[in-house]
């Protein structure tokens, strides 16, 4: 029988800013979203503090129970957050892809089969391994998470992946768990009682839309769903549904998925600090944002047959010009050249461009992704000097080298400009990136 764990850090992207500040233990912590924008994670207790939150017409706050912390406009709660010392981080992007990178390592080393699904969820295949007690691992691997990371984490245990996810839900839900829970060792009675307080929402797989048919079903609960007729299901919903039912009476219809396939187009996009209204400005963004795109598409060995731009105005702001534009131009020869990339981009801009608007938002999408491997050339075309061009793949790899031990745009395009500070996301509240960045590693003071 195969066993599964799911192991998945707490408020990830709060836990990492505290992980380099002790002096935030006590504190609550939010992170914002782009732009600093809205609440996008929050330590626990931040979240203690969701009762408070009300927000009034006259800017007043009182007591209530209506509204969640997360997602919240920044704008709505900061006197809220000002009041209880609440420490308040812009994402700080550079610093979690690496603290994540580091958390997956970490979780690779007690298990050969290993499946990264997120940002900060690991899943293991721990069947075959000489383990005498699964919860004694589980204890393991969060306390070698802490000690080398600093990260909380919680460990759920279970038959299928669908039943690992749902122990991890109640490992971290559950306080007298002590973040880790493995349904295997549970009897079959106890392991009822606990379906049994899990709404239907919750369970990995079933979205708001389909928790609402199902409750109209009748089927309110996890342990609700598992005791579901399998063909009327089928017949109901769908064959996906029919199988997280399996799941859930222990039937494994979820493989491990090691290696992830590569994505089929990739899109970067920011909105900015502050409207754009210069073209020139404009150009450095989009240039910009196709050099991370190109990043992506050489990280994963394939090239793109076609690059795409959309520029749109503020859509909620009716009092401004509105205008929204995008254009896909294909490429000769298949290519991850940034530099290539990004003449076609701006090209690309130039057509759909409008003088007399306010910007809000530029993307960038490189499409027709496809392996990179031997090219074949057209006859009555130019010859490629940016696809299958040995000098131009050396280059790209010195850029990329530079950029990896360097520091991110470390190297970059003189398109992308010198100055971005007139398009950059407004980010007011970053915290140093104290693992990546020699200049920013936290500084020990000494105590006489």
């Amino acid at each position: 029988m195969p066993i599964f764990a799911l192991i998945d850090a707490n408020s990830f992207y709060a836990s990492c800013e505290m992980a380099f500040n002790p002096g935030l233990k006590n504190r609550p912590v939010v992170v914002l979203s782009n732009n600093d924008g809205c609440i996008v994670a929050a330590n626990a207790q931040a979240k203690a503090l969701d009762a408070r939150i009300h927000h009034l017409g006259d800017g007043g706050y009182r007591a209530a129970t209506s509204q969640s912390m997360m997602f919240q406009p920044y704008f709505k709660v900061a006197k809220l957050l000002q009041q209880h010392r609440t420490a308040v981080f812009s994402s700080n992007y550079e610093l979690y892809a690496d603290m994540s990178r580091r958390l997956h390592s970490v979780i690779g080393e007690f298990s050969p089969h290993q499946e990264i699904y997120s940002i900060d969820e690991s899943f293991l295949e721990l069947s075959g391994l000489p383990i005498e007690h699964l919860g004694d691992y589980a204890a393991q691997i969060k306390q070698r998470v802490w000690q080398w990371l600093g990260l909380p984490v919680a460990v759920g245990i279970g038959p299928t992946k669908t039943l690992a996810k749902l122990a991890n839900h109640l490992a971290k839900k559950r306080t007298d768990l002590n973040g880790i829970l493995d349904l295997t060792a549970l009897s079959s009675t106890t392991l009822e009682t606990l379906l049994q307080q899990v709404k239907v929402g919750q369970v990995w797989g079933v979205g708001k839309r389909l928790s609402q048919q199902l409750e109209a079903q009748g089927i309110l609960t996890a342990r609700d769903l598992q005791q579901a007729c399998p063909r009327q299901i089928r017949r109901r919903f769908s064959v996906s549904v029919e199988r997280i039912v399996a799941e859930l009476n222990g039937q494994s219809c979820l493989a491990l998925h090691e290696h992830h396939p590569n994505k089929q187009h990739i899109v970067s996009s920011r909105s900015f600090g502050q409207l754009v209204q210069d073209q020139e400005a404009m150009k450095q963004a989009v240039a910009s944002y196709t050099a991370i795109a190109a990043q992506k598409l050489r990280q994963q060995g394939s090239v793109c047959r076609s690059v795409g731009v959309s520029i749109v105005t503020p859509r909620f702001q009716n009092h401004l010009p509105q205008y929204h534009n995008s254009i896909q131009i294909p490429l000769i020869y298949p290519s991850d050249n940034t530099v290539l990339l990004s003449k076609i981009a701006i090209k690309a801009l130039q057509h759909i461009w409008r003088d007399g608007y306010l910007y809000q938002k530029a993307a960038v999408t490189l499409g027709g992704i496809q392996p990179k491997g031997a090219l074949q050339t057209d006859l009555f075309a130019a010859n490629p000097r940016y696809s299958a061009n040995p000098k131009a793949d050396a280059l790209m790899q010195v850029m990329d080298g530079l950029n990896r031990q360097f520091g991110k745009h470390c190297v970059q395009l003189a398109n992308s400009g010198l100055n971005a500070a007139n398009w950059q996301m407004k980010r007011n509240h970053t915290s140093p990136r104290y693992t990546t960045r020699w200049e920013e590693l936290p500084k020990a003071k000494a105590v006489h």
